[in-house]
């Protein structure tokens, strides 16, 4: 059983601040964190430390930086054997100032609007490992993110009965394009409200009409992300909202590449779709409550025994 997370992978540092810096200041840190990060390669990260047979699969440049992210994907027991190495790639570095007064994250990226086109050879090699898995007859699971979209493109039409989940961050073409063979559309409230065109997604109203809309362009079903107010989608036409777990915010980084990562567990393990979210909801709120992505990334036993204690206190809640 494997999982394909397929997107944008670039390499971190993080600032902590315990104020915000003026404009034309210097200023200094002194509270320091760098790692491999983004999207689809945090996801792929939080799925190996789980002991899933995880690929990610992505643009780097053998630089130094992105001999750093493949050494630790490794530690991870990820497996790198796909990555797609080019001269004409640069690896993505980002700039991350967390304030520390409110765990919130003001991030700056250097990148490439759009990574490299795949060489024939890259594509035989991805031809290889889509036969091998076909073969297994094991179920696949493709994740992906958008950045990487003639790579999720090329691989989801050669695994067709794989099932596949976005994350949706930002609204760009290449998601649009990409929902159409999406089974789980699972996109943030600024993706929704950009896409409505609306200013804000603040009745349940709007909320309904977006999931709707975003519904129609997916093969699959569409959920809205909405932070610490939960995740919305629609059951049997009525909109539902699952609530976000109450936490100490410490850093918001990556809560939705971890939210993602466990999504695609979920899905993965065909699980009913509320309690992946449940499940999901619960190990990025753990995540937050500490600094840095990777870092404070949850073994999957904490998650567990996290969810199991708060069913213990359900139960006795109502049996009283």
């Amino acid at each position: 059983m494997a999982i394909l997370s397929i997107g944008f992978s670039c390499f971190d540092q993080f600032f902590f601040l315990n104020e915000w810096p003026q404009e034309n200041t210097k200023n200094f840190c002194h509270d320091f964190i760098e790692s491999g990060g983004g999207p689809a390669a945090n996801a792929a990260w939080l799925l190996g430390l789980w002991g899933e047979d995880v690929y990610y699969i992505g643009h780097l440049n053998a630089d130094i930086y992105g001999q750093r992210i493949v050494d630790e994907f490794a530690q991870a027991g990820v497996d790198t054997s796909h990555i797609v190495f080019s001269d004409e790639m640069i690896t993505p570095l980002a700039s991350v100032q967390v304030n520390r007064l409110t765990g919130s994250r003001t991030i700056i990226t250097r990148k490439m609007q759009t990574p490299p086109s795949l060489t024939y050879d890259q594509k035989l090699k991805l031809d290889d490992l889509a036969q091998r898995l076909i073969a297994s007859e094991e179920p696949v699971t493709l994740l992906i993110d958008g950045h990487e979209a003639e790579i999720s493109e090329y691989l989801i039409k050669k695994l067709p009965a794989a099932r596949v989940v976005m994350d949706g961050g930002s609204l760009r073409a290449s998601n649009i394009k990409l929902a159409a063979w999406t089974d789980y559309f699972v996109v943030s409230e600024h993706f929704a409200r950009d896409y409505m065109s609306y200013r804000a997604l603040s009745t349940e109203k709007e909320l309904k009409t977006a999931l709707l809309e975003l519904n129609k362009i997916c093969r699959g079903e569409a959920f809205i992300t909405l932070g610490e107010k939960g995740c919305a989608f629609l059951k049997s036409g009525m909109l539902h909202i699952v609530p976000a777990w109450q936490c100490q915010a410490v850093d918001t980084t990556g809560a939705g590449d971890v939210f993602h990562g466990a999504f695609t567990y979920g899905v993965h393990y065909s699980w009913h779709i509320d309690n992946i979210i449940l499940f999901a909801s619960l190990t990025a709120a753990i995540s937050i409550e500490k600094k840095g992505v990777r870092e404070s990334m949850p073994d999957l036993a904490v998650v567990h025994n996290a969810l199991n204690s708060y069913e213990r206190n359900l139960t006795q809640y109502f049996d009283e």
